[in-house]
């Protein structure tokens, strides 16, 4: 488990600690193993894509742990970042960064559960200044866990993991994958190597007055590989206005994966 050894339980709110146990357990059996021959039939990019991104042999892990480093944009300001991540195909997902440095330092997380959703940060650890729960946090968070599960755990978009694939051209497929009870199309762009290029979705912007459905997405600059061979997004930035004129203006997320751990049941 990568987090542990940080001692972050001890900096984070309850619901998060208790969600991310919730998806640390490790499942009642084994995940099958990747079996190349089933990405036959699907469209070329998901071919690509997949071929490039899961080993032959290697374990379908349903859960990822991450480490990752970058800047977030708060109030029109960027603020570096570091945070650890967990994320389970399907059910949610913790992230829980330290923002800033010595004069603004926010700790907290942002998670979503088998139950609920909820997001909350305090300065230095103790002056609350964001705080968030409800349908329209858990209806936001469902569009993050798809496009993050597209991102960091493609043992999940597998045929054998129920993932299904419709082509749109040579360059860029949808994939409709489960997220906390629901649904959710990514498109997804793959270059000629079988690079994931970008990811795009419509997701559900809680911070809207009122909320709305509005195109969210984000660009995957290089790939980082795992220990068991996996490779996912490695570096890149995220933002709201996806393909769009305002696509520059919007981004609000910059990131770089440092580790992944897909745990025990990650290689056959």
């Amino acid at each position: 488990m990568v987090t542990t050894q940080l001692g972050w339980q001890s900096k984070r709110p309850a619901f998060a600690v208790l969600t991310w146990a919730t998806l640390a357990a490790e499942p009642a059996a084994e995940p099958p193993v990747f079996d190349p021959t089933t990405l036959r039939g699907l469209p070329s990019p998901a071919q690509r894509f997949l071929a490039r991104a899961l080993p032959a042999g290697v374990r379908l892990s349903s859960r990822v742990e991450l480490d990752m480093e970058g800047e977030i944009k708060l109030g029109g300001r960027w603020f570096g970042f570091t945070a650890e991540q967990i994320l389970r195909a399907e059910v949610g997902f913790v992230w829980a960064p330290v923002v800033g440095g010595r004069l603004w330092r926010f700790v907290g997380a942002d998670a979503l559960g088998p139950d609920d959703a909820r997001i909350e940060f305090r300065l230095h650890g103790r002056i609350p200044i964001v705080r968030g729960s409800g349908p329209d946090i858990r209806r936001s968070a469902q569009g993050r866990l798809a496009a993050e599960t597209v991102a960091w755990l493609p043992q999940a978009l597998a045929p054998q993991s129920g993932a299904r694939w419709v082509g749109v051209d040579d360059e860029r497929a949808i994939v409709t994958i489960r997220a906390a009870g629901v649904d959710v199309d990514v498109n997804v762009s793959v270059d000629d190597d079988g690079q994931i290029c970008s990811l795009g979705l419509q997701r559900w912007k809680d911070s809207a007055k009122p909320p709305v459905y509005a195109s969210f997405g984000g660009s995957v600059e290089s790939s980082f590989v795992a220990d068991n061979g996996v490779r996912i997004a490695g570096h890149g930035a995220v933002g709201w206005s996806w393909n769009t004129s305002q696509e520059s203006d919007e981004v609000f997320f910059r990131y770089r994966i440092t580790s992944a751990d897909f745990g025990s049941t990650a290689s056959a």
